[in-house]
């Protein structure tokens, strides 16, 4: 216990709440209550005060300082402190640590960054993805998706260019979205495929089990899916149609199977592009419309071109990677 009035040394370590011992703590009250050199306090709180702003509050105001003698129980009239019952009760405040509870409250909480990963596969590239809380995707070759830092925390957002298959693991609280030009599909545990046709100002979602919904860039409900339907939205007007289809046959690209039924030359060309890692260039306008029914698995591009060729009626020839087809 202290025997004898406490030294500057002590009242600054006092008000910078350093002082642990519970009988020297009481102590220092009781001579800051008794009012005996109200200027020596008043110097040391102001010193401790210093020490603190430097350590940890650099743009500190005016206002702080008042507030920091309205926690330590000081308050002045005529350059005199308040009368002992009143110091020594708010005082006590000082039991919490003025240094480390206060200042450290009234900084701005540290927020980490959103960062996002991105996950491209390159051409000729069918790449697979297992996701942090076990979801699996596919990315058709030239595709590119991406998710943030805070994936799988409070919800799984994605975000694709191009052309994926989902197989999303269910995670109760968590809602799966992916977000694909202006257009989000929410989902729970399920799988499905998202084509995302810039060119042809098109978004297409395809359900092989359980249940999505689709939104627009609103946020408001277009329509839900069941299985074996497809949904195509023109993004140009926001129209959309479902239909059903074998949705097993569309998604078989993700076993090195590319399916069409009744697709235009233009469309197997833009794929084929991405798939072999070639450009492509359709010299006759009336080509690109050509309706192709066909099933390539596992085949060599010179092998695909040959076929297409026989069923679309055209010729071609290929440089350096690029393909002319007339």
């Amino acid at each position: 216990m202290v025997h004898h009035p406490p030294g500057r040394a002590q009242l600054i370590a006092y008000f910078e709440g350093k002082i642990t011992d519970a009988a020297t703590k009481e102590a220092i009250e009781a001579y800051i209550a008794a009012d005996t050199d109200p200027l020596l306090v008043q110097a040391c709180m102001q010193t401790a005060w210093e020490k603190i702003r430097e350590a940890d509050v650099s743009d500190s105001t005016p206002a702080d300082w008042h507030r920091f003698r309205m926690l330590a129980g000081i308050r002045t009239s005529r350059n005199r402190f308040l009368r002992p019952m009143l110091a020594a009760a708010a005082t006590l405040l000082l039991l919490l640590s003025l240094s480390y509870i206060y200042f450290m409250l009234r900084k701005p909480a540290v927020t980490i960054p959103l960062a996002w990963q991105e996950i491209t596969a390159g051409p000729r590239e069918l790449r697979t993805i297992r996701l942090p809380d076990g979801s699996d995707l596919t990315l058709f070759p030239g595709s590119t998706v991406s998710y943030s830092n805070e994936y799988n925390k409070n919800a799984r957002a994605i975000r694709l260019k191009g052309r994926a298959y989902f197989n999303v693991a269910t995670v109760a609280g968590k809602p799966f979205t992916v977000s694909a030009g202006n257009y989000t599909t929410q989902v729970l545990g399920t799988s499905f495929e998202i084509f995302e046709r810039p060119q042809r100002q098109e978004l297409s979602v395809v359900l092989v089990s359980g249940k999505v919904r689709l939104l627009n860039a609103q946020q408001q409900l277009l329509s839900d899916l069941r299985p074996d339907e497809q949904i195509t939205i023109h993004t140009d007007n926001a129209h959309f149609n479902i239909l059903p289809v074998t949705a097993q046959n569309m998604v078989a690209w993700t076993t090195g199977k590319l399916s069409y039924d009744q697709a235009t030359l233009a469309d197997v060309c833009r794929e084929l592009e991405k798939w072999y890692g070639v450009n492509i260039t359709i010299q006759r306008p009336a080509l690109e419309k050509k309706r192709i029914t066909a099933d390539f698995e596992h085949l060599s591009l010179p092998a695909v071109l040959h076929i297409l060729s026989e069923t679309a009626g055209f010729n071609y020839t290929e440089k350096d990677h690029h393909i002319a087809v007339y």
